[in-house]
């Protein structure tokens, strides 16, 4: 019952992302909203973006998921290809993300596989991919939050001016997001007494900037690949 309640938790916030205008976080602080769109290169950017691919490690949720693991998406369907290891099996699962249905699974050498063997590990997967996509995309899924304090405050860290942004359940039961203040970008991340340090952000496609590194102290999340495309072959969701 609670993995059930925490996939339809994340295929809200999915929905949210994709699906509805975002509004700015802040009713008294429009300018660090503006300023996080230009950080990313404009909301336009994200709009215009209907596919992103991205090969993730690190954060994992399940033990039966590989560590590393390569989601393609398609935002205005919600199909969604997966290609890594499930239970130390190289396998590629086709699904979609909003109906929560398992369309295809193949393996490594692009074998048909029985679908009903992997319908168990699919709300996982799904899982798995909302919160890795949640954080690759933090920027926007910040943007889109409801649950984000009004009431901001500036501090120096590192010889930068940073926005300091606090939260309930959103990244975890609590916490903070620091933002460079001149650039928009996301620079730290303190949650459930831990902090990951932002960077390596990337132009992922068409001016699209997008964090790819996150290192703490005792643990890291690394987007090793992401690109975004504006055209696919469909063919990648329907088959191996």
């Amino acid at each position: 019952m609670k993995n059930k309640k925490n996939i339809v938790y994340y295929i809200y916030m999915f929905l949210i992302i994709v699906t509805i205008p975002l509004q700015p976080i802040f009713a008294q602080s429009n300018s660090i909203s503006d300023k996080i769109w230009t950080g990313i290169g404009g909301k336009s950017k994200w709009d215009n973006t209907n596919y992103m691919m991205f090969t993730v490690s690190g954060n994992s949720k399940f033990s039966s998921i590989s560590s590393e693991r390569k989601f393609l998406l398609d935002k205005k369907t919600g199909d969604v290809r997966f290609e890594g290891g499930i239970n130390n099996e190289s396998v590629v699962l086709l699904f979609n993300v909003r109906t929560q249905k398992l369309t295809g699974v193949f393996n490594e050498n692009g074998a048909a596989l029985p679908v009903q063997d992997y319908r168990d590990d699919l709300s996982n997967i799904i899982e798995q991919y909302n919160l890795d996509l949640k954080v690759l995309s933090l920027p926007v899924t910040l943007l889109s939050n409801s649950t984000l304090s009004d009431q901001t405050e500036s501090k120096i860290i590192n010889a930068e001016r940073l926005k300091k942004i606090t939260f309930n359940n959103f990244l975890g039961k609590s916490g903070s997001i620091y933002v460079n203040e001149e650039t928009g970008l996301i620079k730290r991340i303190d949650v459930d007494s831990k902090s990951y340090i932002v960077n390596g952000y990337k132009d992922i496609g068409s001016g699209l900037v997008l964090p790819t590194s996150f290192k703490g102290s005792s643990d890291s999340i690394s987007y090793q690949k992401v690109a975004s495309f504006t055209d696919m072959e469909k063919q990648k969701f329907k088959t191996f």
